[in-house]
């Protein structure tokens, strides 16, 4: 298919009387385009006109058009979809969001109208969908309830049209993260990628190796193919501004249009022809994360994970063993982590359940902060719920109390070392050492399970803060247990730098997001963490108060390939009470 096709004049509205649907056109009809506002309602009803239009031979409208409306907090969205069956039930999605301030933000939508004029006359071997949504500044519900109706199964990929004229450049170009610990789609992308370099003469840009991992670990974004990918659809943004958008008072060129706009009809015609008609077009395609020009599957990623994370697990159950063999208390101390880990998830309900209230005005899901003022109700939100995490706290600490988890009970030993059911006080810095092991061991499996990228996030704390818990002395312990948080705030920084947000910028993100129901698996999973972070410390400085490795006695440590017992080792036996 000829990119030379898409005219660029006419999409712009060069000239002083502008055609209706370019972009200056559009600008000049519908200065209000707010999300759910008449203004973005009566461009959806010029959208669905052009889009019903007979193309430039006359013949009959190729599309067949339909309205879906979305219950939003900003009102009823609605969207425009236009659909054009060809050979296969395959679909291609172009798709571009109606809502948004500037014309920059609005030249979406343009090359959107401007591309079905072009596909009107042109044959496809696919399904062509032609889609405008709204809702992109209150967190894209729109698009959304359209990538939940519309289902993955026939979909070989949705271009996600953005900033297709600003003059401030932002690479990457293309973005492919979705709001989900799923696969990016590698073949979408790259496909997208080579229109670009082709039309734009230039690279798309793409992130480094640690910025996937970190991605996929922690998979937020706030651009409209994140919520596409999300409901499982491949969805990929081309957006000369990247992932953050344009501003509102960007600047628009007709040629960086006329370059995007070529980019955006090229790929449409490379998603046509590949794969077979019938099936995929990218079902070969790899998935994983691209690093040194090659692709690191998933399926590499789990095995070196697990690897990795299989010494601490063992360590962390010898240990738990031995402990039971011992009898030292450690379900109380299991509770007591548990107990722990309540006030985050605190935090995140309360903001929750003050976002369903309107107590505040949230998005429908994760966007840059700056579109929602941080004003007298956000403080108050971010302060009651840090209010009600300390709350949390205090209650943690009395439930620890009635728990007994301050201080444990032993028996006194017998003759062979064994401890008696005769209990008697002492320091449960053994038990509390051997739970937070085998929490963060287990917290880091079931997350391996879940997302293995997340886990490898783990890693760190798995290994060093089992070793500072077993008797790591003084300040090598408390380095080891920081340096275990080391790649918790290594992902804070980095979307601190992606999304250009300073610290209260992330804590009023987090808030918006928390309030609108999203990232309570991260919330949990950051809770877990938390708390074997504050039972490795508590141990570390009941150590150093006691002035020794541990309670008196001989400290539980765990066994190694050399220290090996032999069969019965890991407890339960009596041959294995007396080594």
């Amino acid at each position: 298919m000829p990119s030379d096709a898409f005219t660029a004049s006419r999409a712009f509205g060069s000239g002083a009387n502008p055609e209706p649907q370019s972009l200056n056109g559009l600008a000049q009809a519908f200065p209000d385009r707010t999300a759910g506002s008449s203004g973005d309602n009566r461009m959806a009803d010029l959208v669905e006109q052009v889009f019903k239009a007979p193309d430039d031979a006359g013949q009959r409208a190729p599309f067949t058009v339909k309205r879906l409306i979305t219950p939003s907090r900003a009102g009823d969205l609605t969207t425009v979809i236009a659909t054009r069956p060809g050979q296969s039930e395959r679909r291609i999605v172009v798709l571009a969001h109606r809502d948004g301030k500037g014309l920059a933000d609005l030249s979406g939508t343009a090359t959107l109208l401007e591309l079905a004029r072009v596909l009107k006359s042109r044959e496809l071997r696919k399904t062509l969908v032609l889609v405008s949504t709204s809702g992109s500044t209150t967190g894209f519900a729109g698009a959304r309830d359209w990538a939940k109706r519309e289902g993955g199964d026939q979909v070989d990929g949705v271009i996600v049209l953005g900033d297709m004229a600003g003059t401030k450049l932002a690479k990457p170009w293309v973005v492919g993260w979705p709001q989900s610990a799923g696969p990016t789609p590698l073949g979408l992308e790259r496909t997208l990628q080579a229109s670009v370099r082709r039309e734009v003469r230039s690279e798309a840009g793409g992130p480094r190796a640690l910025g996937q991992w970190i991605r996929r670990a922690l998979p937020i974004t706030v651009s409209e193919q994140g919520a596409i990918g999300g409901e499982g659809l491949p969805a990929a943004l081309l957006s000369e501004s990247g992932e953050r958008g344009p501003a509102a008072d960007e600047r628009v060129l007709e040629t960086r249009m006329d370059a995007f706009g070529k980019a955006a009809l090229d790929a449409v015609g490379a998603i046509d022809a590949a794969g077979p008609r019938d099936g995929p077009a990218f079902g070969d395609a790899p998935k994983g994360i691209v690093t040194l020009r090659n692709v690191l599957p998933d399926w590499g990623v789990r095995l070196v994970v697990g690897s990795l994370l299989l010494p601490a697990l063992l360590a962390a159950l010898d240990a738990f063993f031995r402990a039971r063999r011992r009898r030292v208390p450690i379900g109380p101390w299991l509770a007591w982590l548990a107990v722990a880990a309540v006030p985050l998830p605190v935090a995140w309900l309360w903001l929750r359940v003050l976002g369903a209230a309107d107590v505040i005005e949230v998005p429908d899901g994760p966007v840059l902060p700056h579109l929602y003022t941080l004003d007298t109700s956000g403080y108050v939100a971010m302060g009651s719920a840090l209010l009600a995490g300390a709350l949390a706290c205090a209650l943690a600490r009395f439930a620890a109390a009635a728990l007994g988890a301050g201080r444990m009970t032993a028996g006194e030993p017998d003759a062979d070392g064994v401890p008696s059911r005769r209990a008697r006080p002492v320091p449960g810095v053994d038990g509390l050492a051997v739970a937070s092991g085998v929490w963060i061991c287990a917290l880091a499996a079931i997350t391996w399970a879940m997302n293995p990228y997340a886990a490898g996030v783990l890693l760190l704390a798995t290994h060093l803060w089992l070793f500072a818990a077993g008797g790591w002395r003084r300040w090598p312990a408390f380095v080891a247990v920081l340096a275990g948080l080391a790649p918790i705030v290594l992902i804070a920084v980095y979307y601190k730098l992606a999304l250009d947000l300073g610290p209260l910028g992330l804590a009023w993100g987090a808030a918006l997001a928390a309030a609108s129901g999203s990232g309570l698996w991260s919330t949990l999973l950051l809770a877990g963490v938390l708390a074997a972070f504050a039972g490795v410390m508590r141990v570390l400085f009941a150590r150093r108060r006691l002035g020794a490795d541990g309670p008196a006695g001989k400290s539980i440590s765990t066994r190694g390939p050399l220290s090996y017992a032999g069969p019965g080792s890991l407890g339960g036996t009596e041959s294995a009470l007396r080594r």
